[in-house]
C-alpha cells in the first residue's frame, strides 16, 4: 500500500518549481529541494532557503538596498496574507552573469490547511520570455540583414520627431539605393544578391551604433539611416563615408566591368510639433532622385527649413 504522506513529500521535492510555505507573519515553514538548490546555485545567503527565517524580512532587506522588484513582491504577498486578493502573480527578471532569466512568483493560500499558511512558488519562464523577445525582434527587423524594417523605421522616426521638436535639435535621414543591384542579382544569382545586401547592411551598422541612430532596410535594395543630434556636417561626412565604403566592397560583375555602388539622398531639419514621417521621407527621396540623375554613386544632402504641420 502506498504511503500517501511519503508520496506527497516525494512529489513536493521532485517539482522543478521553487516552493516555500510561509505563515501569516512570513516565516518559512517548509521549502522543497528546488528552492534549496536555487539558493545554493546562485550564491544566495542561507536566509533565502532556511526554514524558520522570515521571507518578508528577506524582501525588506532587498527593498532597503534599492530593489524595486522586491517592493511589488512584498506588497503582493501581503495582499494575499491580508485577504485583499485571492492570489498574486508577478513576473520578474533574475539574470545571472551567464544568462538572462525570468521567473514568475505565484502566491496563494495553502489548499486544505487548517491553519493560515501560504504557498510561494517561483516558476522559470525564461524560454517563454526569450521566445517573445525573438518574436518581437522579428516583427521589427529584416530577417536577411538584421536591420530594422519599415515598421520599426516609422516608429523610430516618429519618436525622433517628437523628441527633437521638444528639444529643438535636428534629425537627419539618409535614404540609400544600390546602383546596378538588379543587374548584379540577375548576373550572379540570388545567393550573391543576398550576400551583397548583407555586406551593405554591415557597413550601415558600423555607422549607427548610438541610441539615437538607426539603420533600416526599407525593402529590396533600398535602405535608410536615421541620425540624431545637431551635427549635420558630421552626418554629411557619414553619408560620404558610407558611399565610399560600399564602393570599396568591390561588388563586381560582368567580368569586373561593372559594380554595385550607392546613391544617397540626405536631409536634415529641425522638426516642428505634429510633423509626419512621410514628410521627411519624401524630402530624402527627392535628394536620392537627384543623386541618381546626377550620375549615381554620390551623395546629395540638403538642410531643410523647419517643417510645418500643414506642409
Amino acid at each position: 500500500m502506498v504511503d500517501k504522506a511519503q508520496l506527497h513529500t516525494q512529489v513536493f521535492h521532485s517539482l522543478n518549481e521553487q516552493i516555500a510555505v510561509i505563515d501569516s507573519r512570513g516565516t518559512i515553514l517548509e521549502v522543497n529541494a528546488a528552492w534549496e538548490r536555487f539558493g545554493k546555485q546562485n550564491g544566495l545567503s542561507d536566509t533565502f532557503a532556511s526554514v524558520g527565517c522570515s521571507y518578508l524580512s528577506v524582501l525588506e532587506t532587498s527593498i532597503l538596498s534599492g530593489d524595486t522588484l522586491a517592493i511589488e513582491a512584498s506588497a503582493g504577498i501581503m495582499d494575499v496574507v491580508m485577504g485583499r486578493r485571492e492570489e498574486f502573480r508577478y513576473e520578474y527578471p533574475c539574470h545571472s552573469p551567464e544568462q538572462k532569466r525570468w521567473f514568475m512568483m505565484h502566491v496563494s493560500p495553502l489548499y486544505g490547511s487548517e491553519t493560515t499558511m501560504f504557498v510561494i512558488a517561483h516558476y522559470d519562464i525564461t524560454q517563454r520570455y526569450l521566445a517573445e523577445e525573438h518574436a518581437a525582434f522579428l516583427s521589427q527587423h529584416d530577417p536577411l540583414t538584421g536591420l530594422a524594417n519599415r515598421r520599426r523605421f516609422s516608429e523610430f522616426v516618429q519618436e525622433a520627431i517628437r523628441r527633437d521638436a521638444r528639444s529643438g535639435q535636428s534629425v537627419t535621414l539618409l535614404e540609400l539605393d544600390l546602383d546596378n543591384f538588379k543587374s548584379f542579382n540577375d548576373a550572379l544569382g540570388h545567393p550573391a544578391g543576398d550576400d551583397c545586401l548583407v555586406q551593405v547592411a554591415a557597413v550601415l551598422k558600423e555607422h549607427t551604433r548610438r541610441p539615437d541612430d538607426l539603420a533600416v532596410r526599407l525593402g529590396g535594395d533600398e535602405f535608410a539611416i536615421v541620425l540624431g543630434g545637431d551635427n549635420t556636417d558630421a552626418h554629411q561626412e557619414i553619408a560620404e563615408t558610407i558611399r565610399s565604403e560600399i564602393e570599396a566592397l568591390e561588388l563586381l560583375f560582368d567580368n569586373g566591368s561593372r559594380s554595385v555602388t550607392a546613391s544617397i539622398g540626405g536631409v536634415a531639419s529641425h522638426p516642428a510639433p505634429g510633423e509626419r514621417v512621410e514628410t521627411l521621407l519624401a524630402a530624402a527621396d527627392r535628394m536620392l532622385y537627384r543623386a541618381k540623375t546626377q550620375g549615381r554613386n554620390r551623395v546629395v544632402f540638403e538642410r531643410l527649413p523647419q517643417w510645418h504641420a500643414d506642409s
